[in-house]
């Protein structure tokens, strides 16, 4: 039999005298639906247009108190705090049903499910995520008490595509922390501790217990780029520490399933990593065996509340659903469901539970790496209005090794696109560069895509042509210069050029041509050989000097001519003239003279 209750509703402020019936569906992690059915009387002047006043109800804030009409030990009451979201006016009198009007109204949550979001948090505590997620929502209509179990700061979360309130599911559950509304309250983190006895055949009337064996004999595997390392983590490693039903089950369901299952959790990375995994992984253990031993009943007591504590015949359950229904004539009753309290563990967890995110493109905002990893930080356009940006993010690259790779890190304020690992849009990586209105191809563009090219922000250039040419340049005017269709290269320097090696080879199959401007100095160290295959002639355009330190020897193999237009001067210590064949001619259109400081011999 139900309890005979008294029930207080007001909406906006007003009264609501009669109710044909009444229906609260609350639920974790949902928004809460309450349906109130009032015959249209009770809120309507008949006489006036269809919906008239209780359109006026849309918006408005209602509230809900049921209680026992008698005093009851142990009986608690029903309260809950609401938005009108809906209003339906029903005439059905002719067909019998009668005139009424339906009021749908969901717990004030709602609010901040109000569509689609951007943000994102560095080195932040969910604490304080939250905090600034709900600030600009009105706090009298929405009530949030914020006391997460993980203390940690969050290296990066973002709020991808969804509503603060969707945005707070999903933190709960990718962190295992409660999230509900208690009624009066939006619950994140720590949940109440409130316990309510209850006795069957008094205000239990009826109720079940469902052992159900779950999967649980997993192996996660992470990779952590930090320390260049997979970190694992096995089920079988954990001591959860269940007994009774939840203990026995766990027992049955490693039977059942024996087989070890692998799974990659593709988490973010920074110091934390592996503390951060190894938690992950327990939590989620202990929200699969939570949910093994479900608990359900019918109850006629007020007081069974979503997220508070139902003690039954020595066993501790906590409420993860409720439903409330009562009748015009007082009549109430609820249908529970709920799981064990002796873990400490939300049932809805998903370690797996990410932002998920196809790829966006950004500007690049920082570019020295402070760990020599190569990684820039990026701001999506999203992320303008407010200043943010992403931690430091890793560079996709043709090779990359230690002290080794390909390296080209992108220039800030360039664009680039950004790819996210497994879709988690808490894992963004850099895929590539693109061109833009404010920074174009330029003089690499052309109508037959003729120019394939790098080039350096200083203006170093690599440049292959298809009029097979490949030309390499800088900003000083230097250039290396290959012509593959003449098969020609040119070296081109505005100032010096420097050749410094060990040994140098110079292998010229045809000609030579040397051309210098001002001076040529050449210096060997020791020997210095030259071999002429045939003639070899030597012009000086005014005066020559050779200086020899030891000996100076000429073989000629032919004849040798000297002709002088002036003077020549010939001096040395001694002077020795020997013809081996023939004889010694001596020609002067003058005189020949022979001048010696002592007597000489001419025989």
């Amino acid at each position: 039999m139900a309890l005979q209750s008294k029930t207080d509703i007001y909406i906006g402020g007003q009264e609501i005298s009669a109710f044909k019936s009444l229906t609260l569906h609350q639920q974790l992690d949902a928004h809460h639906i309450m349906e109130l059915v009032c015959r249209m009387d009770v809120l309507e002047d008949l006489s006036e247009t269809l919906g008239a006043s209780s359109k006026n109800f849309l918006g408005e804030t209602i509230t809900l108190q049921t209680a026992s009409l008698d005093t009851y030990h142990g009986y608690q009451s029903l309260e809950f705090k609401g938005i009108v979201t809906q209003v339906k006016t029903i005439k059905g009198h002719e067909a019998g049903s009668g005139d009424s009007v339906v009021i749908k109204a969901k717990s004030p949550s709602v609010i901040a499910d109000d569509g689609p979001n951007y943000a994102s948090f560095i080195d932040m505590s969910l604490s304080d995520i939250l905090t600034q997620t709900f600030k600009d929502y009105d706090k009298s209509k929405l009530e949030i008490r914020i006391q997460p179990n993980y203390a940690n700061s969050l290296h990066y979360s973002v709020q991808h595509n969804e509503s603060a309130y969707a945005y707070a599911s999903r933190l709960a559950a990718q962190y295992g922390e409660w999230f509900y509304y208690n009624g009066t309250q939006l619950i994140f983190g720590k949940p109440e501790t409130t316990t309510l006895e209850l006795t069957y055949g008094f205000d239990l009337k009826e109720y079940h217990l469902e052992l159900v064996p779950q999967t649980q004999n997993y192996k996660y595997y992470a990779n952590d780029y930090l320390l260049n390392d997979i970190h694992e983590k096995a089920t079988t490693d954990i001591n959860s520490t269940t007994n009774g039903y939840n203990g026995f089950v766990s027992k049955k369901a490693s039977t059942i399933f024996n087989n070890q299952t692998k799974i990659w959790h593709n988490h973010y990375n920074d110091a934390h990593a592996k503390q951060r995994f190894d938690t992950s992984i327990a939590l989620q253990k202990k929200a699969i065996e939570i949910q093994q031993v479900v608990f359900s009943g019918v109850s006629d007591n007020p007081g069974v509340k979503l997220g508070n504590i139902v003690k039954v015949e020595g066993a501790s359950y906590r409420i993860t659903s409720i439903t409330h229904t009562n009748t015009e004539n007082g009549d109430y009753e609820n249908q529970f469901q709920g799981v064990t309290a002796e873990l400490d563990a939300y049932p809805n967890t998903n370690i797996n539970a990410f932002p998920k995110s196809e790829s966006q493109t950004a500007r690049v905002m920082e570019n020295a790496d402070p760990d020599g990893l190569g990684r820039i930080r990026v701001q999506f356009p999203w992320q303008r209005i407010t200043g943010e940006m992403t931690p430091w993010i890793r560079i996709v690259t043709p090779h990359a090794g230690d002290d080794k790779g390909f390296h080209f890190i992108p220039e800030i304020n360039e664009e680039v696109l950004i790819g996210f690992e497994g879709g988690n849009a808490e894992h963004p990586y850099v895929m590539g560069s693109l061109y833009n209105g404010g920074g174009k191809a330029g003089a690499f563009q052309n109508a037959n895509n003729d120019i394939k090219a790098i080039k350096t922000r200083s203006g170093h250039t690599l440049k292959f042509t298809e009029d097979e040419s490949i030309i390499l340049t800088d900003k000083s005017g230097n250039i290396l210069q290959f012509d593959t269709t003449g098969s020609n290269i040119t070296i081109t320097a505005p100032e010096t050029m420097t050749f410094n090696c060990k040994n140098m080879l110079v292998n010229v199959e045809e000609n030579l041509t040397t051309t210098v401007g001002m001076n040529k100095t050449e210096s060997v160290g020791m020997n210095s050989n030259e071999s002429t295959g045939m003639m070899k002639s030597t012009t000086v355009g005014m005066n020559a000097n050779m200086m020899v330190m030891g000996n100076l020897m000429e073989f000629i193999q032919g004849d040798l001519t000297s002709e002088v237009v002036k003077g020549r001067e010939e001096s040395a210590a001694e002077i020795k003239i020997t013809s081996n064949q023939g004889n010694i001619t001596k020609n002067a259109k003058g005189q020949i003279q022979n001048n010696s400081g002592e007597k000489g011999n001419n025989f």
